[in-house]
């Protein structure tokens, strides 16, 4: 089942409009939850843009970033003070040393079970996009084969 970018916006509002006081899932309130729980899994990039797997402990992984063809993971949080919501992204280790340390905040403009979009926030909201699209499960690929 797939949420369009309109439903996204409309339990964006929704969520964005209750006070988060922990950091524990347990605390967070369903819509929140759920929709972050969609980041969660491995997202194929653009050229350069790096193939990202995001895990639900708040860590991510990212393979095949920049022209360099760079690895490195780090932390993640989405912020849920503003719409678009803004995923928040930070590098504790890489291949390159320049980007450990590096923070990137990006508006994310959709997400569903295939599709994940942004725009960094000097381009929201009428600039370049940058889109992924979910990899698939290996199991899923097997059934599909059948």
């Amino acid at each position: 089942m797939s949420i369009s970018p309109m439903f996204f916006r409309a339990a964006a509002l929704c969520a964005a409009a209750l006070v988060v006081t922990s950091a524990h899932a347990a605390d967070k309130p369903k819509e929140e939850v759920a929709l972050q729980q969609k980041l969660h899994g491995v997202w194929k990039g653009p050229a350069c843009g790096g193939d990202w797997t995001y895990k639900a402990d708040g860590t991510f992984e990212v393979v095949h970033y920049s022209p360099g063809n760079n690895t490195l993971s780090g932390t993640w949080e989405v912020r849920w003070n503003a719409l678009p919501l803004t995923l928040v992204r930070t590098c504790k280790a890489s291949d390159d040393p320049d980007l450990v340390g590096k923070t990137w905040e990006v508006k994310l403009i959709e997400l569903d079970d295939e599709a994940l979009a942004y725009q960094y926030p000097d381009q929201y909201p009428k600039g370049h996009t940058v889109h992924y699209t979910r990899e698939a499960a290996k199991g899923a690929k097997d059934k599909g084969a059948k």
